[in-house]
């Protein structure tokens, strides 16, 4: 898919030396960017609603092992 943006000059030249740097494009690399953003952005939603919740209700001793589980899941998406 092929998507425009507009992001500032000096932005542009970090994205441009650090894609050389690592010897990849600079598609793969604003890639990997969005999806980082929209997966931490997706983890703190989950997060917040998780605090939410905890308010409210008595809290599972496996709760941690629940959140890591959905982490996991997200990464495999």
């Amino acid at each position: 898919m092929r998507i425009t943006v507009h992001i500032p000059d000096t932005l542009k030249r970090e994205i441009k030396i650090t894609a050389q740097n690592e010897k990849r494009s600079v598609s793969s690399l604003v890639a990997e960017a969005v999806q980082y953003y929209v997966r931490d952005t997706k983890r703190k939603k989950q997060g917040k609603k998780m605090l939410e919740l905890i308010g409210k209700a008595k809290v599972s001793p496996d709760i941690l092992q629940e959140l890591e589980s959905g982490r996991r899941a997200d990464d495999r998406a």
